[in-house]
C-alpha cells in the first residue's frame, strides 16, 4: 500500500482524471465510502455534527451527510465553516440540505448562536472534521482558529472524532501540528494514507487509520516508493514449517555480543530468533559472563571470547568466530557489546577485511563503533541490515536527533541509498529504506515498546527470518511487523518488559500464516 505526499495525490488523480473519472466521481466515490464507514460505527438515532470547510474536503463531507440522511435514522447537525451559506448554497440544495431535518449553521453565527451550537455539540456521538485537508500548508488563524477551539472544547469526552483524509491541523507532508489541531480518533485516508498518518507528532491526532477505496486504480501510484507494511503482505512472506523438518532446516545464527554491563541484551536476542523460527543459535560472549549467560539462555551453543589486554586478543576472537562462521547463515552482532577497545577490535576485525561472511545485522553498539571508522560503509559488506534508534542513527549521520526525526523517511532513504545497506531506523512508526530508494513504513507507534531491550528482540526476529531464507528486504519488513503486532497484544501501557514479548511471537506469526490459508 502506497504512502503519499500531498504533492504526489494530487498528481495521483490528475492521472485519474486523463483515465476519464471526473473530479465530481471521485468525490461523490469519497462521500459514498465516508458514509459507509461511519453507519458502520453508530447506531439509529446518532446524533452527528459535521464541521465543514471551503475547500474539496469539505465537500466530500457534505457528500457523506446527504448519504446518511437517506437513512433517516441519524440527527445531522452541519457547521459551514466558510464565509456564508450562500457560498455552498448550490451544493447543499443539490444534496437535498437545505429545507430538510438538518441544522445549518456557519462561523458568522459564531456571536449569535453559539450557545445553541455549544449545546449540540454537547450531545453530539460523532463529530465529522471536514474542514482543511491535504492542501492546509499555513497556520489556522483568527476568526476561525478561535471558532475551531470553541466546537473542540464543546465536545464531550465520549464523542467518536472523524476526520476525513488528513484531521484540520495537521501538516500532510511534515507531520507538523498546529497550535489548533483536530485530534481525532479515527482517520478516513481516501485513497491512499499520506505521509503525516505514520509521522509523529501528526500520526497521534489521527487516531486509526483507516483507508478508503475512492475509484483510484493502482496503476496511478506505481511510481510511489513509500509504502505501508500491511498484514496481507506480511501474511504472504511468512516461511513455512513443512512436516519433516529438523533444526538444520530452519538455519544457523550467530550472535556477536555482550559484556559484564549488557550480559542479557544476546540473551533476548537468541531467544528472538528461535521463537521466530531459527533452527540454532550460538552467541559469542566474553568468557566473564558465560556462567551468568547459560542459565539466562540454555538453548544457547557458547563460543567464549577472553577478554585480556593483549594486543592479539581480540584479533584472535574474530579469527576464532570467522573460522566458525562458514556453518552459519546469519551474524547478528552488537547487542549489549559496548564500545571497548577490545570490542572494537572484533568488530573490525570482523566486518572491515575483505572476507566472506554470512547475511549480516549490525545493531546497537556495533553501529556506535562503525560510527568511529572513516566511510565504513565502503569497507564493510552490502549483504547487511542496519538496525539503529535514532541516537545511533545521529551518530552513523552526523547529524542531530531533531534533524532525523523530523524527516525520518527521507534520512533513512538517502542514507540507506548513500551507505548500500538496509536500514531499520527504530522508533514510533519505524522506516524501512532499501539502497534501490524503496521505502516502507510501519503503522505501530506503541510508547509499551519505548523499553530497554525491546530493540535486541527486534533484531533477533530479523535474524531469525533470515535464517528461514526469507530475503534481506523481507526480514527487515517481517520483523518490524511482527515486533509491532506483537507489542500491540500488551496495549499501550507502561510496564511491558522485553522479555514479555518472546512467547508471544509463535502465535503471532501463526495467526498471520492462518489469515493466509497458510495453516499447516
Amino acid at each position: 500500500m502506497k504512502v503519499v505526499s500531498s504533492n504526489q495525490m494530487r498528481a495521483i488523480e490528475n492521472a485519474a482524471f486523463k483515465e476519464g473519472t471526473s473530479s465530481e466521481i471521485l468525490m461523490q466515490n469519497a462521500g459514498h465510502a465516508i458514509a459507509l464507514a461511519i453507519e458502520s460505527r453508530i447506531t439509529d438515532g446518532s446524533q452527528l455534527v459535521a464541521l465543514i470547510g471551503p475547500g474539496n474536503n469539505g465537500l466530500d463531507g457534505l457528500i457523506a451527510c446527504s448519504e446518511l440522511l437517506k437513512k433517516d435514522s441519524y440527527i445531522t447537525t452541519i457547521i459551514l465553516l466558510t464565509n456564508t451559506v450562500s457560498e455552498r448554497e448550490d451544493f447543499l440544495e443539490e444534496l437535498d440540505l437545505i429545507n430538510s431535518n438538518v441544522k445549518i449553521y456557519d462561523s458568522l453565527d459564531s456571536d449569535s448562536k453559539f450557545q445553541e451550537i455549544e449545546v449540540i455539540l454537547s450531545k453530539a456521538d460523532v463529530v465529522l472534521d471536514a474542514i482543511f485537508g491535504i492542501g492546509l500548508s499555513r497556520n489556522i488563524e483568527d476568526p476561525l482558529k478561535a471558532y475551531i477551539n470553541r466546537i473542540i472544547d464543546s465536545l464531550p469526552e465520549n464523542v467518536l472524532k472523524v476526520a476525513v483524509d488528513i484531521p484540520t491541523g495537521v501538516n500532510t507532508d511534515t507531520g507538523e501540528v498546529d497550535q489548533t489541531v483536530f485530534g481525532a480518533d479515527l482517520t478516513f485516508a481516501l485513497a491512499c494514507p499520506k505521509l503525516a498518518h505514520f509521522t509523529q507528532p501528526a500520526a497521534y491526532f489521527c487516531g486509526k487509520v483507516e483507508v478508503l477505496d475512492i475509484g483510484i486504480s493502482i496503476k496511478e501510484m506505481k511510481e510511489i516508493n513509500v509504502n505501508l507494511i500491511t498484514e496481507i503482505f506480511v501474511g504472504s512472506k511468512i516461511p513455512m514449517r513443512p512436516l519433516g523438518s529438523n533444526k538444520g532446516s530452519f538455519g544457523k545464527i550467530m550472535i556477536v555480543g555482550g559484556s559484564k554491563e549488557f550480559v542479557g541484551a544476546p540473551a533476548l536476542a537468541g531467544k528472538a530468533a528461535l521463537r521466530t523460527g531459527a533452527g540454532l543459535v550460538t552467541s559469542a560472549i566474553p568468557t566473564a559472563i558465560s556462567s551468568s549467560f547459560a542459565p539466562l539462555f540454555p538453548e544457547s551453543t557458547l563460543i567464549q571470547l577472553p577478554e585480556t589486554s593483549e594486543n592479539n586478543s581480540a584479533w584472535n576472537s574474530a579469527k576464532y568466530i570467522h573460522k566458525n562462521l562458514a556453518e552459519y547463515s546469519v551474524m547478528l552482532i552488537g547487542c549489549g557489546l559496548g564500545v571497548s577497545n577490545q570490542t572494537t577490535n572484533i568488530v573490525e576485525n570482523l566486518l572491515i577485511p575483505d572476507i566472506d561472511v554470512p547475511k549480516l545485522i549490525i545493531d546497537a553498539d556495533a553501529l556506535n563503533i562503525l560510527s568511529r571508522m572513516y566511510k565504513w560503509w565502503d569497507k564493510v559488506d552490502d549483504n547487511a541490515i542496519l538496525t539503529p534508534h535514532p541516537g545511533e542513527m545521529s551518530r552513523l549521520t552526523s547529524l542531530s536527533i531533531n534533524e532525523i526525526q523530523s524527516n525520518r523517511i527521507n534520512v533513512a532513504q538517502e542514507f540507506s541509498c548513500k551507505w548500500n545497506k538496509i536500514v531499520v531506523l527504530k522508533g514510533a512508526n519505524t522506516v524501512i529504506a532499501s539502497p534501490d530508494g524503496e521505502v516502507w513504513v510501519s503503522k505501530f507507534a506503541n510508547p509499551a515498546l519505548a523499553s530497554a531491550g525491546t530493540g535486541d528482540v527486534l533484531a533477533g526476529i530479523i535474524a531469525g527470518l533470515l535464517a528461514q531464507n526469507v530475503s534481506m528486504v523481507d526480514a527487515a519488513l517481517l520483523g518490524v511487523y511482527i515486533h509491532g503486532l506483537t507489542g500491540e497484544t500488551f496495549g499501550k501501557s507502561s510496564g511491558l518488559l522485553a522479555s514479555d514479548l518472546l512467547e508471544s511471537i509463535p502465535f503471532i506469526m501463526d495467526r498471520l500464516r492462518i489469515n493466509k490459508g497458510f495453516k499447516n
